[in-house]
Formats: structure tokens, C-alpha cells, sequence
């Protein structure tokens, strides 16, 4: 008898507790469609200004962007040091 009435207490706060995620998922998802044409905006206005702070002229449609700085080429160092493990690994 204890053991019945053990699982159906372990059934009902199961189901409780699916209920109460479900109603919270669905709380969620509602604010997310009600909030996502404001962060559209709000995103769009951050990358105009960013855009704009850069001195290029705002285009919807930029394909990519470069980034000043130094830059160090390493395609020889990686081409020598692939060569090198291959002629250690033929020597063996």
C-alpha cells in the first residue's frame, strides 16, 4: 500500500512538474516573437553606427570586412614544418 500511494504522489508532482515547463516554455517563446522585431531594430542601429565609426558608407548587403592591423604570414612556416614531420616519418 505504500508503495502505491508513493507512486502516485511520484505520478502527480510528475506531472506537476511538466505542466509547469510547458506553461514556462510557452511564456518564453511568446516574448521571444513579442521582443525579436525590437532587437531586429536595435541591431541594425548598432551596425549602422559601427559601420559609420568606421568611415564606410552603410550598406544592408556587405559581404566582408577587413581588419587593420599587423599581420604575419605563415603559410612557408607551416608548409616547412608539414615537409619536415613527413621526411621524419619516412626516415623511421
Amino acid at each position: 500500500m505504500k508503495n502505491f500511494v508513493a507512486s502516485v504522489v511520484a505520478l502527480i508532482v510528475g506531472f506537476f512538474t511538466l505542466t509547469l515547463a510547458a506553461v514556462m516554455g510557452l511564456f518564453v517563446s511568446i516574448a521571444a516573437l513579442i521582443a525579436r522585431p525590437f532587437i531586429k531594430k536595435k541591431m541594425t542601429a548598432a551596425y549602422e553606427e559601427a559601420v559609420r565609426q568606421q568611415g564606410q558608407p552603410f550598406s544592408q548587403s556587405m559581404n566582408g570586412t577587413v581588419i587593420d592591423g599587423e599581420y604575419d604570414d605563415i603559410t612557408d612556416r607551416v608548409k616547412q614544418s608539414h615537409s619536415r614531420q613527413f621526411c621524419n616519418a619516412s626516415n623511421l
